[in-house]
């Protein structure tokens, strides 16, 4: 029997159940994202072997013996080898000290297929901290999970690979919400992927890169893109690397459950270690990149093997480093043909790239030690391929940091008796932002709402690179402020449907206002069609989180109406005190029961109250998106603008959005009349609530009259 997708769910978040609290911080995540693989790998290797020796009973008409069985069972046609000894069954059969038997077998499974090294990074027999030699993990809980795993098939023919997928991913992100601040450097909430893609359109021939590919949600969301668009997911290449050896595991097995078959690498810092090299020993070359790096990254330029949170040793390395024009040679042979030229102005000491992507004999300075937000920039810039693209979620401080050119009179004078004037010349940071406008790559700035990613309080925007243009785009940047539209949460912030519709409209419509009505058909229909989909996926699953408890009310109250039924008054004293008794006793063992349900009908309403407010949400924001663009003079400017570069240099290179569009909030006008009547009656509850005070204290022996 096939499990749906709100029963695995529900399922898989009962194995955090059991694990949440005994390990380290949220370090219970990768356990448990390990173990799903680990039993999906073994359940499907059976079912391959299954499904070879039918076909080959129902070829021959007759039955295999069962030693013939035994040897398709090992040699049969399996995606990924499963060593003797290692298969789940082994792993189950154990009784004592599981975790190593768990942890021996997984790494066998990725020791026979290359494919999966690096994907098994837990040891599920640690040992505790405290030196007593017990497991960190006890054993009963590895039973308990090994048990709780047991209870569901996750082949193919339970479990399809698109809902298991699906199922991978709503794990994550419950891992995010239950992390908080913890999962910015795995997780981009999925709305901000999703936007990004649609931004960037992937195509069939693509090669895909992430350049810190956390969980891999963006490699994932530009598959299912193509997927939407009618098209197959292994039409395109996938790419990633990432530092954390966790969160590489992690994007590893979501994309193999995905089905991407994508090159990922981990453990290498993505800026001094550069996974992918063209042969000239520069960093290789794709048609789109996306990335949500790390913001304000300190110490981007250590390699892995240098990393330590050491604060002395940290600034030795800073200043040996850029203390001095020079520290490596280079690897590459030449700067690509269209960055040759060397900056403006002699670069000054700083590092030095040995991929040549920024600093000496390159067209970008070299970013400052203490901020690698440009280095993650500049990298992806020299990863594109003459004709890519690539969306990046940034800090807005790049748009505005750094220190123009600048003029500034001083204390002497000169022989007229005049200040003698000081030139102060540009920083790193503004020289970037400066030649990167100047090149005419940057071609649209989208500033997202606040508090919308996870441990990333600073306001953040998307870039949108592209190294050939269209014609029309030319000399220009597309500013969108799209920061006063969101859905305010307890947590953090989201972006609704609607909002998303609002920044794809924005950037595909390039400020032409003939292409919004086709754009505001094809988002409101699909975003309408998404929201019904989410709504019933989010109603089954709290009818299955529930359902027990349903069940369990509803054999109660069958048993308090029976029980109601005997309290006839012919009934005898003595009978009639027993079933009272009972009776209560059942009313009481309900009142838990009745709760959940209770709860359930709340969240049930709740659901469908905001589904339909987001239905009726996207169709007004078409509507008003048709009127926005049916005066671009007008309104539209407070939301979006195509701004020339002649404007952006008289701004000194200053992308910061506010001087370009008009952010202004203007307050709420309220007439005389009701500010006076609204100050009356605070003032009125001001002195009743002084009297209430006078009084109290007098009761306690307390007077100040």
């Amino acid at each position: 029997m096939k499990l749906t997708q709100q029963r695995l769910e529900t399922h898989l978040w009962g194995a955090a159940d059991i694990l949440r609290g005994k390990t380290a911080g949220q370090d219970y995540k990768n356990y448990i994202l390990s173990l799903l693989f680990y039993k999906r790998l073994c359940d499907q290797w059976d079912n391959e072997v299954d499904e070879t020796i039918a076909r080959i009973e129902t070829q021959r008409g007759v039955p295999m013996a069962e030693e013939q069985r035994a040897v398709f069972r090992r040699r049969g046609d399996h995606r990924f080898t499963i060593p003797d000894g290692a298969h789940w069954g082994d792993v189950k059969a154990v009784a004592t000290n599981i975790g190593k038997k768990l942890t021996d077998a997984m790494q066998a499974v990725a020791a026979a297929n290359a494919e999966l090294v690096g994907v098994f990074t837990v040891e599920w027999n640690a040992p505790a901290p405290d030196g007593s030699g017990k497991p960190l993990i006890p054993n009963g809980t590895v039973h308990a999970l090994v048990q709780h795993f047991d209870e569901i098939n996750l082949s193919n023919q339970s479990v399809p690979a698109d809902v298991l997928g699906r199922a991978y991913e709503y794990l994550i992100k419950k891992f995010a919400d239950d992390a908080g601040a913890k999962a910015g450097e795995f997780f981009t909430p999925p709305e901000v992927v999703d936007a990004l893609v649609r931004m960037l359109e992937p195509q069939p021939g693509d090669t895909i890169y992430d350049p810190t590919c956390g969980s891999g949600g963006m490699l994932v969301h530009a598959a299912d893109f193509l997927r939407e668009s009618g098209h197959r997911a292994t039409e395109a290449r996938y790419f990633g690397q990432e530092l954390n050896w966790g969160n590489f595991a992690i994007a590893k097995i979501n994309s193999v459950l995905h089905g991407l078959e994508a090159q990922l690498t981990g453990g290498q810092s993505t800026i001094a270690d550069p996974a992918y090299l063209d042969p000239d020993g520069g960093v290789q070359r794709f048609s789109l990149v996306m990335a949500n790096f790390p913001f304000s990254d300190e110490f981007w330029w250590l390699p892995s093997e240098q990393q330590t949170d050491d604060k002395k040793k940290r600034e030795k390395l800073k200043k040996d480093v850029f203390g001095k024009a020079e520290t490596r040679k280079p690897r590459g042979k030449t700067a690509p043909d269209d960055e040759a030229d060397e900056a403006p102005d002699a670069l000054g000491a700083g590092y030095n790239d040995p991929y040549r992507r920024f600093g000496k004999g390159t067209a970008y300075a070299s970013p400052p030690a203490s901020n690698g937000d440009y280095a993650f920039l500049l990298h992806i810039l020299a990863s594109l391929r003459p004709d890519g693209r690539a969306g990046v979620v940034c800090p807005q401080g790049v748009l505005f940091r750094g220190q123009a050119e600048v003029e500034e009179e001083t204390d002497e004078l000169d022989a007229h008796g005049q200040p003698k004037i000081k030139r102060r010349k540009a920083d790193d940071e503004h020289r970037i932002r400066r030649a990167l406008l100047e090149a005419d790559l940057i071609e649209a700035v989208v500033a997202l709402p606040p508090n919308i990613f996870y441990g990333a309080g600073v306001p953040a925007c998307l870039v949108l690179l592209r190294r050939q243009r269209p014609a029309a785009h030319r000399g220009r940047v597309l500013l969108v402020y799209a920061a006063r539209h969101y859905r305010e949460l307890s947590a953090q912030n989201e972006l609704r449907p609607q909002d998303v519709m609002r920044l794809l409209v924005h950037y595909h419509a390039y400020a032409d206002p003939a292409r919004v009505p086709a754009l505001v058909g094809q988002h409101t229909g699909r975003l309408r069609e998404e929201i019904t989909r989410r709504e019933e996926t989010e109603l089954e699953r709290l009818d299955v989180e529930y359902r027990p408890y349903a069940e369990k009310l509803a054999e109660l109250e069958t048993a308090i109406a029976l029980a109601e039924a005997t309290l006839r008054p012919d009934l005898p004293k003595g009978k009639r005190a027993e079933v009272e008794r009972a009776l209560a006793a059942l009313q009481k063992r309900a009142a838990l029961p009745a709760r959940k349900v209770a709860e359930r009908d709340e969240k049930v309403a709740e659901t469908r109250r905001r589904a339909d407010e987001d239905r009726q949400a996207v169709t007004d924001t078409g509507h008003e998106l048709a009127q926005l663009y049916a005066d671009p003079d007008g309104e539209l400017l407070k939301h979006v603008r195509l701004v020339d570069r002649a404007e952006i240099e008289e701004n000194e290179f200053n992308l910061n959005i506010p001087r370009y569009v008009d952010t202004f909030e203007p307050e709420e006008i309220v007439a005389v009349p009701v500010a006076l009547a609204g100050l009356r009656e605070a003032e009125k509850a001001a002195s009743t609530a002084n009297e209430s005070l006078l009084h109290l204290l007098e009761e306690v022996g307390y007077s100040s009259r």
